[in-house]
């Protein structure tokens, strides 16, 4: 409760300055005859922000000068406020007067929308209006790119800058009033949503060769933060690192991204297909680009899965209209990939990585990282660590299911959730044989296998259709 009302304080403290500015405007205006005139405003003279309160950390953090933080504070104000702009619905009647002091009226509330041009003409002067209309104009504008502010066109998409309406994102509305601050992906239309596990990357299954691999990446974890404090050495050294996890699906790819961020306190981010996928020209890179801009130097991990469907080679033979736009979307992404200050994780299905992605994507990658089936020894492991305490596997029935059934870890985790709700449901703390191979049944034909014990030295083409499904064989899938 506390905490709630030091931050009220802090917005209220400073929305009162900005309220008797407003006050002081609006009299000046409707006793003016010449409301044309807009008088430049007094300087603020704020008091130093309360210590501790979510206002002064955001302002501390993004370094913000007085026009910024003015900015901010409108946004908040007109919102939670909106009975003090009530006398601009008179000031506005006239064309000259919506011209000046611009904003719109909400069609369902009758009350007054103020828009940039409204914050500009009232709390900038003369002075300030130009230099700050280009920093708010950049992509790279921080309260914008990160999603503090919004720009809202009012249902009209070729509305001019000043002409949109500028908004406290509900989240950091939050946060300003006492809440956590929010994650990178606050934003429910953000293309990329953080990706967490209660699990530490010990507690991933790899093969030796793979955990072998990933020290690379590992170091490249580690000494990245150090860079920021050898400028002469940043110089030298890719500050961008595209690396590839390559293997079937189930073997672990997403978690070690997942687990390896959280080793070195970096945050991973998944890219959602679905969402920068787009039958409209332009809407890729438009995505992609909010994706690029709000995770830069931001010490997170970009994970990209099923990256070979988006980094396919550029046809060099152009007959459609959709073979253009698609090397050009290719092209946009090899650019800013380049640019990208972080790093990239990008994970393939596909055999050989190689023989599908761009060749000039291949020149920008690091390292490709294999992540292969796991064999007996490795999900016998997987097995033991799925089970939770209190549960126990009946004699031999590790060693079989280990032995006989390929499974990935996916698969094995799947199999032992339905596992538990079984043996809860038959009152039984004992995994047997005859409880669980149901189950593992069901596993195998949600994947197109035929059900059958199938140790690791069985012949190829048979090992292929019991990891993967029946078509891999035929596809070109890999094992």
């Amino acid at each position: 409760m506390l905490t709630l009302q030091l931050n009220k304080t802090a917005l209220i403290e400073r929305c009162e300055i900005l309220n008797e500015w407003l006050e002081k405007f609006i009299q000046q205006q409707i006793s003016s005859k010449e409301n044309d005139i807009i008088p430049n405003r007094d300087t603020f003279h704020f008091p130093p922000l309360i210590e501790d309160s979510n206002l002064k950390d955001l302002v501390d953090k993004y370094e913000l000068s007085q026009e910024e933080e003015l900015l901010l504070l409108f946004a908040y104000m007109w919102e939670a406020h909106p009975e003090l702009f009530v006398p601009f619905l008179v000031l506005t009647k006239e064309a000259n007067g919506r011209a000046i002091l611009g904003g719109t009226k909400d069609k369902h509330t009758n009350l007054f929308v103020p828009t940039l041009r409204t914050f500009f003409n009232i709390f900038l002067n003369s002075s300030e209006r130009d230099p700050f209309f280009l920093k708010l104009s950049s992509p790279e504008f921080p309260l914008i790119r990160d999603g503090v502010l919004k720009l809202d066109k009012n249902g009209n998409d070729e509305r001019f800058l000043l002409d949109q309406s500028i908004r406290l994102t509900t989240n950091f509305r939050n946060y300003l009033l006492g809440g956590n601050y929010p994650s990178l992906d606050h934003e429910i239309d953000f293309p990329a949503r953080l990706y967490q596990s209660k699990l530490s990357y010990d507690d991933v299954i790899l093969s030796q060769e793979t955990l072998d691999e990933l020290k690379v990446l590992e170091r490249i974890l580690e000494v990245k933060p150090k860079l920021k404090n050898l400028p002469d050495i940043q110089k030298r050294v890719n500050t961008n690192h595209i690396i590839v996890f390559s293997g079937p699906p189930g073997t672990g790819k997403s978690l070690t991204a997942t687990t390896l961020g959280n080793k070195y306190n970096m945050d991973t981010y998944v890219l959602d297909l679905s969402r920068v996928l787009s039958r409209y020209v332009g809407d890729f890179e438009k995505a992609m680009e909010k994706v690029f801009l709000r995770l830069e130097n931001q010490n997170c991990i970009l994970f990209i899965d099923e990256a070979d469907s988006i980094f396919t080679k550029r046809n060099e033979d152009v007959k459609e209209a959709k073979d253009k736009y698609s090397n050009q979307e290719m092209s946009y992404l090899l650019q800013r990939l380049e640019k990208f200050d972080g790093i990239v994780i990008l994970a393939s299905n596909v055999k050989d990585i190689r023989s599908h992605v761009d060749k000039a994507m291949m020149r920008r990658i690091s390292h490709i990282m294999e992540f292969p089936f796991p064999l007996e020894s490795e999900r016998k492991i997987l097995w033991e660590k799925a089970l939770p305490p209190g549960f126990n596997y009946d004699e031999n029935v590790l060693e079989t299911v280990s032995r006989n059934y390929q499974l990935s870890g996916a698969n094995i985790a799947s199999v032992i959730s339905n596992t538990l709700l079984e043996a809860i449901h038959k009152d039984t703390n004992c995994i047997t044989l005859e409880l669980i191979k149901p189950i593992i049944q069901r596993e195998f034909y949600k994947r197109d296998s035929r059900f059958m014990e199938c140790p690791d030295n069985s012949p190829g083409a048979i090992l292929m259709e019991q990891r993967l499904g029946r078509d891999a064989v035929h596809n070109g899938r890999r094992m």
